[in-house]
């Protein structure tokens, strides 16, 4: 039964057979033969027309006398394995002026066909192709395969139809074939048109052919009817266990991966590299430790530790599993001093993943040094250690690296990366300049660009860009929406954010879950809590970054007793907090005056989650005891700090001296703050106030002229909102706001409002004759 492939793929266009299958073409010996010779000349012809040099003729290479078909079949495997094209032209010489019998001719010519197309000369294999004295359903596998090898699936489905179409039907090898054009062209429907016709033929208990149609279906992401296939199978092989395995993995269901690498091994079969690296990647994707010790006795039980491959996959696997250490005891223990980069680049990614930014560059350092070559992979993890540092100079020295070696003209993730590096060192105009350099745009360059802008709170123009982008033609990914829904929230743009929430769920993206966590940031942050919630309420796992989301929300709407309702149900679900966490808490212990609870929460980072305090969780511990005037207690705390305090811990103390009062520790707090930063203006800001307060009003004012003195300005504040898709700023005495005079006019008439209804403006920070 033949499938009308004309009519299902009338897009794909096909050959036309010159001679054979024409009226009147005659199938007599000289017939035949002067075809042959027709075909040998034209393909030598070609090769004059295009310039290339002629072939040797056969008479002038020396063969066997008499060679046999099978010394000349091997010959020709030679030739297609090494893309030797000028020996194969001089084997089909030799082919065509020897008398062989019909089927070892076609023999033959089916084989320099595939050593022509194994040597890229498709037009030459089309030639031979178009001259056969008769075809079998081989000589059109032949082609198929041959056009698979080098990913022109295009034609392979192509010569399928016509072979279908002229009566022959497909074999074991065929099928195959044409179910591997259907994957590179991404064509699941002609692979289930094909399938039918597998079971009709009788090829649905072949091994071969079912293996090749259950890795079409896992490959094309229907992985219940692969799984379906696999069951379905009479035997099984090797083959079809690892095209099943590396199916689940491919599809994301990585425990059942995991599960048929342990039914593999129970049935007796064994699992080889190929196995081993699918499995292992679905154990990294699982995070389990445990699985993949479990697959590491195995490779270790069967003397594969130094295999490459699988070593390369073992330093991912652990990498991934968070387990860094013994990643690296992999590495040293078999490919310290290997010459391939695979294992360096596995390990080097392994450490940026694991944030151990300097022992990813102290471990590319030592690669450099030992003469292995970098490559993409190589260079797109250091610019990820780069970034997680945020060392400007490191990114440009590297940079420099990469524009010697041109990986950045030839590789889009390159230039991404180290847009990226640049950007998280906040070098915005680097960012744009790489951009605008950026032959082949993708939708990860328009991304970075984006979230760049968002991460140097340049959230105005982030928007802007992702504007230009969707002019452009290029839809989103989920990271590029979490970044304009970061800017959403910081602008506190709730419509823009509204729309970028439809936008997401028509893009299917409404359940991953940092797109859900920044939801919730946005809907907080927009006043919205309720929808945050309601955001909250439909996750159905939700996460630490969720769980703190969420919380935090009710933290800076002040709704304290909700905000640790959550973090105790949290801990009742299992979820253990972290750093981002105990700082949303020690915030709202803070900012609701709950100094025991704080304290308790900060000294129980450690003993109960395992947490060490960064400088934020420190800074917000002394604002928990200046609020409520410990400020004793809050310096005592300071002095006794294990890590040499910031600037944001002397800040902390010194607000808190300006609301009590407190001159002593506020000059000390000042005079820390102008040592480590003296660009600072809140520092003279917030001192000179202090001493305003407790009556040094001339103080205050030296205070301000110093600041002048130094060239010291104070940042102007501003208040904004959103209007018609339009952010509005506000600043003190602003000037240059197209609509000024009506918002003067009208701040002018609420002054007078305000002072009819009894209201009395507090004076005692301004300054008399000063800006």
């Amino acid at each position: 039964m033949a499938i009308n492939c004309h009519a299902k793929f009338q897009s794909l266009g096909t050959f036309h057979s010159r001679g054979l299958f024409e009226p009147g073409f005659s199938n007599t010996k000289e017939a035949r033969n002067l075809a042959a010779a027709n075909a040998f000349q034209s393909v030598h012809e070609r090769s004059r027309i295009v310039g290339s040099k002629l072939f040797q003729v056969a008479e002038n290479y020396e063969f066997p006398q008499k060679a046999q078909r099978q010394e000349l079949v091997d010959q020709l495997h030679l030739c297609a394995q090494k893309e030797l094209l000028r020996e194969a032209s001089v084997i089909h010489g030799y082919v065509l002026k020897s008398d062989f019998a019909d089927g070892d001719l076609l023999t033959l010519l089916n084989h320099v066909m595939y050593a022509y197309l194994k040597c890229s000369d498709f037009k030459s294999a089309e030639i031979v192709f178009d001259y056969l004295p008769r075809r079998n359903v081989f000589s059109w596998s032949v082609m198929i395969v041959g056009f698979n090898k080098q990913a022109l699936f295009h034609d392979g489905l192509s010569y399928f139809c016509k072979m279908m179409d002229h009566g022959i039907m497909p074999d074991g090898f065929a099928y195959s074939a044409v179910l591997q054009s259907c994957i590179g062209m991404d064509y699941v429907d002609f692979g289930d048109v094909v399938h039918t016709q597998i079971i009709v033929g009788g090829f649905g208990s072949n091994v071969v052919v079912s293996t090749a149609l259950l890795n079409m279906y896992a490959k094309l992401g229907k992985i219940e009817d692969a799984y379906r296939v696999f069951r379905s199978m009479a035997e099984h092989n090797d083959v079809s266990w690892n095209a099943m395995i590396s199916g689940f993995t491919a599809n994301g269901l990585h425990s059942e991966a995991f599960g048929h690498f342990e039914k593999m091994k129970d049935q007796g079969f064994v699992p080889n590299v190929f196995t081993l690296v699918s499995v292992l990647k679905a154990v990294g994707m699982l995070g389990d430790v445990d699985k993949g010790k479990q697959v590491h006795e195995y490779v270790s039980a069967n003397g594969m530790q130094d295999n490459i491959v699988v070593g390369t996959a073992l330093i991912d696997m652990y990498s991934k599993c968070s387990d860094i250490l013994e990643a690296r005891s992999v590495f040293d223990m078999n490919f310290a001093e290997c010459q391939v980069n695979g294992p360096w680049n596995a390990m080097i990614s392994g450490y940026s993943q694991c944030k151990c930014s300097q022992q990813a560059l102290h471990l590319y350092v030592q690669m450099r040094q030992n003469n292995i070559r970098s490559d993409i992979y190589t260079y797109c993890s250091v610019f990820d250690a780069i970034a997680n540092l945020g060392c400007l100079s490191l990114v440009k020295e590297v940079h420099g690296m990469v524009l010697k070696s041109g990986y950045d003209s030839v590789d889009p993730s390159v230039e991404n990366a180290i847009a990226d590096a640049y950007a998280k060192c906040g070098s915005l105009k680097e960012v744009q300049k790489i951009f605008n350099k950026t032959k082949s745009r993708d939708i990860v360059s328009w991304t970075t660009l984006v979230t760049g802008y968002a991460q140097c709170s340049k959230w105005e123009e982030s928007l802007i860009i992702f504007s230009q982008m969707r002019e452009e033609g290029f839809t989103p990914n989920n990271f590029t929406l979490a970044s304009l829904l970061t800017a959403c929230a910081n602008l506190c743009y709730l419509e823009y954010g509204r729309q970028i929430h439809s936008l997401l769920c028509k893009l299917g993206f409404e359940t991953v879950t940092h797109i859900e966590s920044a939801l919730i940031d946005m809907y907080a942050k927009g006043g919205c809590i309720v929808e945050a919630e309601k955001v909250f309420n439909r996750i159905l796992n939700p996460d630490v970054v969720s769980w703190t989301a969420i919380l935090a929300g009710y933290a800076y709407h002040g709704s304290v007793a909700q905000a640790l309702w959550y973090f105790k149900r949290m801990e009742l679900m299992g979820i253990k907090p972290n750093a981002v966490t105990l700082l949303c808490i020690l915030f709202t212990c803070s900012h609701a005056g709950l100094v025991k609870e704080g304290l308790q929460y900060f000294w129980s980072m450690e003993k109960d989650y395992d947490l060490v305090p960064k400088m934020e969780h420190y800074a917000c511990v002394v604002d928990l005891l200046g609020r409520v005037g410990r400020l004793n207690e809050a310096f005592e705390f300071i002095t006794e700090m294990p890590i040499e305090p910031d600037e944001m811990v002397w800040q902390s103390l010194l607000a808190a001296c300006r609301i009590h009062g407190n001159v002593e520790f506020g000059e000390i707090a000042a005079k820390k703050i102008l040592s480590l930063c003296p660009e600072y203006s809140s520092t003279y800001v917030l001192l000179s106030n202090t001493y305003m307060e407790t009556g040094s009003f001339q103080d205050g004012v030296n205070l301000r002229k110093v600041m002048r003195k130094h060239g010291v300005r104070k940042e102007p504040g501003y208040s904004w909102i959103t209007v018609e898709g339009r952010v509005h700023r506000f600043y003190a005495g602003d000037a240059n706001h197209p609509e000024k005079d009506d918002i003067y006019d009208k701040l002018e008439e609420l002054r007078r409002t305000m002072k009819t209804l009894g209201y009395i403006p507090d004076l005692k920070y301004a300054l008399q004759g000063e800006d």
